[in-house]
């Protein structure tokens, strides 16, 4: 097939969750089909990466932040938001085009956010890969705004997300969903629900290779982009509430803080214990580095790619029941959860203090994640179903 990839941003560096899930189903389906791929980007890209071997074309059209004139949309437009950040007339245009001069057989769009772009293509199927419900996320963003204002902000954003993402899926051919519980939810909403279909967050296990450690040194890894207000609350979280008991009980204890626009912490990351390290090229050596993973996550939508890659890793995880959403793994087994700042804290003690509880979390979550999340499982699940809706077929058996 000829397949038109359309994405709100360029999947390259692999830095972040959407990246490493488009940038891995494009490298996926491009081993059988033609694949080009269309990306809105703030700056002109300075680094393709092996995305020119993987795609027939590679299309990026800049759309510099203009968060005012988005702000009054929002305001006065009753548009979403979220969906005015990535609308963008040269974009349309620059699709348009490429739809003339190609002869597509199936376009998928990554997030319901840039599906008013699915528009321009009323005589092709269109699947949407929709990541995560993203008016879960917003709802649950503006419960924990203390400013009535932005509260009220909040629940409008909501309203609006709410209503594009339904009509995505009510109007996509077929729709990608992350985790079982989010394709239950999705299809709960439509008539025809046989065309949601989950094809999981995943972790190349040929990067991400299995290697435990027995070391001692107390390291804790904290990973997330501060520009991503679940990760930022979750971080602050972490240093305030739950690292200041493990420190008390274990002094020598570290945090080991990667991730982007670090200095959205203010003095937390200066706390005793806490290094920082900004917007490292690859985080697979912090991996490495660690003796395990917090995910303190309170808020947010989707499954969490670092904690299935921590867990293919060898890397044992304390988490909230928000941080190991929609994977199913087990409290105790596969990774101990968490959901208060004291139990939290108990947690990852446990787990600094026996080597043998963290070798064996890791081995049964290495185990879980080579069975049931790899990205060629995935991206075989996704290239089965366009395959399949894109020759009229339907139904999946």
């Amino acid at each position: 097939m000829n397949i038109l990839v359309i994405s709100p941003f360029l999947p390259y560096p692999l830095d972040q969750g959407g990246k490493i899930r488009v940038f891995n189903l494009v490298k996926h389906l491009s081993s059988n089909h033609r694949v080009t791929l269309a990306c809105i980007s703030e700056t002109e890209p300075a680094d393709l990466g092996p995305l020119p071997h993987l795609c027939d074309e590679i299309v990026t059209v800049t759309r510099q932040s203009r968060v005012s004139l988005d702000l009054a949309r929002f305001l006065f437009l009753g548009k979403a938001f979220n969906c005015c950040r990535f609308s963008s007339s040269a974009f349309s245009k620059r699709l348009t085009r490429l739809v003339s001069d190609k002869n597509f057989d199936m376009v998928q769009i990554e997030f319901s956010l840039l599906w008013q772009y699915a528009r321009l293509f009323p005589n092709l199927p269109v699947a949407l890969d929709a990541h995560n419900i993203e008016c879960n996320n917003v709802r649950e963003i503006g419960k924990r705004t203390k400013s009535p204002l932005k509260r009220l902000l909040y629940q409008l954003e909501t309203r609006r997300l709410e209503a594009v993402e339904h009509a995505a899926w009510r109007e996509c051919t077929v729709c990608f969903s992350v985790s079982e519980n989010e394709r239950e939810e999705i299809a709960l909403r439509l008539p025809d629900g046989f065309k949601v279909v989950t094809a999981a967050n995943g972790v190349d296990p040929e990067r991400f290779v299995f290697t435990p450690s027995s070391r001692t040194s107390k390291r804790i890894l904290l990973l997330g982009g501060m520009d991503y207000s679940p990760n930022l609350d979750a971080a602050r979280f972490f240093l305030r509430h739950v690292f200041p008991q493990v420190r008390l009980k274990e002094p020598s204890a570290q945090v080991l803080m990667v991730g982007r626009e670090l200095f959205r912490l203010g003095d937390d990351a200066a706390l005793p214990g806490v290094e920082c390290h900004e917007s490292v090229p690859d985080v697979l050596p912090w991996f490495y580095e660690a003796d395990i993973l917090a995910v303190p996550l309170r808020q947010g939508a989707g499954t969490r790619i670092k904690v299935l890659e921590a867990m293919a890793a060898g890397l044992p995880i304390v988490t909230t029941s928000k941080g190991c959403e929609g994977i199913q793994g087990e409290d105790g087994r596969d990774f101990l959860v968490a959901d208060t700042a004291e139990k939290f804290a108990s947690g990852t003690l446990r787990l600094l203090a026996h080597p043998e509880l963290r070798l064996q979390i890791a081995d049964n979550a290495h185990r879980l994640v080579i069975d049931k999340y790899t990205w060629r499982r995935s991206a075989e699940i996704v290239d089965t179903a366009l395959q399949r809706f894109a020759g009229g077929k339907g139904k999946i058996d």
